[in-house]
This record gives C-alpha cells, structure tokens and sequence, in this order.
C-alpha cells in the first residue's frame, strides 16, 4: 500500500467518529509520527510504498483510534512548544492554548533568576517548557497523581532540563511540599470543567482523559482557583504573580475571586482565537 492511499484509508475510517477534515488532520498527525517524516513528505512521497512489517501495527493502532482513543494515546506522544511530550490516559493531552499560557510566562521573565511553582503539572509541559525557555529560572511542579509525576519526571529527562516534581494536593495549603521556598511564579492549568459539561464533550475527550484533570463539581465549579488563590497567599513572594487557565465564561467570577484574595492588577488575557482563556493576577 503507498503512503497516499494509506492516508486516504485512515482518513475514510475515521469518518464516522469525526467530520472530514478533523478525520484527514488525525491520519496525517499519525502518518508524520509512524512514518517519521514532515508532513509535506506524506505528500511527496505519497506514492512510495508502506514497509510491509509496520501495516500489522498500523491496522491495530487504526482499531483504536476508530473506537476512539485520541491519537496522542495511540502513539504514546505528542509535541507541545516543539518539544517532545510523552503522553498515557493518566495525564491530559497538551493544547495549544496552554502552549499561549506558556509564552506569557516566559516572554514576562525571560532572563530572570525565578522560582516558578506549576500545580498541577500533569505531563510536565508548562514546567518542562519553561525550564528550557527560561535557563535561569529554578522551575517546580506538582500534582496530586503519582503516575503523573512520574511521566513528567521521564519528560524532564529527555528534555534535558531539572525540574523540581513534589506530589501535592492543590487543595492543601496547610502542608507545603517545597518547604521555605517562596515563589515568584504560581502558574497552573487546574481543572476547570463543569461536571455537567460533559455530556456535550466528544467521548475521546471524556472516555479517555483524567477525569480528575478535566472536571469540578457543579456545585464548587471555583474550588480550584480559590485553592491556588490560598496557595499563592502562602508561598508568593510580595509581587509574585500568579497565571491560571480558565473556561472561557468563568472571567467575571475569577477575578472577583482573586480580588478577594486580596491580590492586585486582575487581568483577563484572551488566546490566539479572541476567547477570554487565561487569568493573571500580582500578590500585594
């Protein structure tokens, strides 16, 4: 089979669990990575043919990405900021507006000597990222999964950065994990999906992804923020800052959370896309 009709075929199956064009993205971000060329090879080798002893492997990989199963999970990686991620259904797929989260950390303290603290770190990406960007910052991380961590700890290594990682409960301000240490940076992407949103999410998202990364109770939706706002009372240094990802209509709410926390200069940030996505707020 050639590397075009191969991508066709991928592409065709995949139709009934997404519309064209998502179908053809997912069967080209596989092809680059199995294939292990640019995608514009895909194009102009298309009509070279397949080595026969990887199409076994592709046709199981194809049954689980027709059930449903992301392709980052399928692969085992993925790419966030250029760096390579590896990725399993215990941590969330990095998105690009993370990626945005990421840049307005770094362009703020490029060249500076900081302690950034990234709850809820998940894969690593946010610390891993900003340890490379940021050389001269001392960068830690925690989450409450101990397989999380030890998937960020592996992407900190093949990355060749040092990173902090402490397993730690962002909900628990009374038993720190770093000891002494006081932070300029608080930055984190906590969960902050309503539980009843749910139903309305694509099932690779929600049979797949940590639930616990994902969502918060209806009935507390802000816990996670009003957690970080505590956190950051406790370990930012005086105007430390501390920089969330948010639900696009929660804005209104967080900055009358963080106001109330008592901390100054509470900015909405839209992403790339014109969406109110991310919070930034400075301790007095």
């Amino acid at each position: 089979m050639t590397i075009r009709a191969l991508t066709q075929t991928i592409t065709q199956t995949l139709q009934p669990l997404y519309d064209s064009r998502e179908a053809a993205a997912v069967a080209n971000v596989y092809l680059c990575t199995k294939l292990e060329m640019p995608r514009y090879e895909l194009v102009l080798r298309g009509e070279e043919q397949v080595d026969e002893s990887l199409l076994e492997a592709i046709q199981r990989d194809l049954e689980k990405l027709t059930e449903g199963c992301p392709v980052q999970y399928v692969l085992g990686k993925t790419e966030f900021y250029g760096l390579p991620f590896e990725v399993s259904p215990a941590v969330l797929i990095p998105r690009q507006e993370t990626e945005e989260l990421v840049q307005m950390v770094a362009q703020q303290y490029k060249g500076r000597s900081v302690k950034i603290w990234d709850v809820g770190t998940g894969s690593g990406c946010i610390a891993v990222t900003l340890a490379k960007l940021l050389p001269d910052a001392e960068v830690f991380a925690t989450d409450i999964s101990e397989d999380a961590l030890s998937l960020a700890r592996t992407n900190a290594e093949n990355n060749g950065v040092g990173v902090i990682f402490a397993r730690h409960d962002m909900t628990d301000d009374a038993h720190l994990p770093f000891g002494e240490n006081r932070f300029d940076v608080i930055v984190s992407n906590p969960p902050y999906i309503p539980a009843s949103d749910r139903t309305s999410m694509h099932r690779n998202v929600t049979d797949y992804e940590p639930s616990l990364a994902l969502f918060v109770p209806d009935d507390d939706m802000f816990c996670c923020y009003k957690a970080l706002a505590r956190l950051g009372q406790r370990v930012l240094n005086p105007n430390g800052c501390i920089y969330v990802e948010t639900y696009h209509n929660f804005h209104d709410e967080l900055i009358s959370i963080f106001t109330e926390y008592d901390y100054s200069e509470v900015n909405s940030v839209q992403d790339l896309n014109g969406k109110l996505r991310f919070v930034a707020a400075t301790k007095r």
